[in-house]
């Protein structure tokens, strides 16, 4: 694996995940226990709209970064980071249990783990 496959891989994940809130949100809410309102079907909506983009950035930034690619990777890596810790923090206090949680902090880990893993220095 290399840091353009990951990358790829990435967008794959993250753009399903923008698809499936958008046309399935209450597979999202039912999962994690947690009722939904209009404001949050909302919400859903605009998460999978940003997470698409984010995936197809992702999915862009092997034929765009160049030489840039691996501080790329080490963002990707932040943004899972930070996806990791909300996940931590939501189960935390009670709001994120289940199946849900357990797979957002198991992907965000492995993804934040290999985009720092393969944007490394080499010197």
């Amino acid at each position: 694996m290399n840091l353009n496959l990951l990358c790829r891989i990435n967008g794959v994940w993250v753009m399903l995940n923008g698809i499936s809130a958008i046309v399935m949100p209450d597979m999202w809410f039912n999962m994690a226990g947690l009722e939904a309102s209009n404001a949050a079907y909302a919400a859903a909506g605009g998460l999978g709209v940003a997470a698409f983009s984010l995936g197809l950035i992702s999915w862009r930034t092997v034929d765009i970064a160049g030489d840039a690619i691996k501080s790329y990777g080490m963002l990707f890596g932040i943004a899972h980071g930070l996806f990791l810790l909300l996940a931590l923090y939501q189960m935390a206090t009670g709001l994120f249990a289940g199946p849900p949680a357990y797979m957002q902090i198991v992907t965000s880990l492995i993804l934040a783990l290999g985009f720092f893993y393969y944007s490394r220095s080499s010197k």
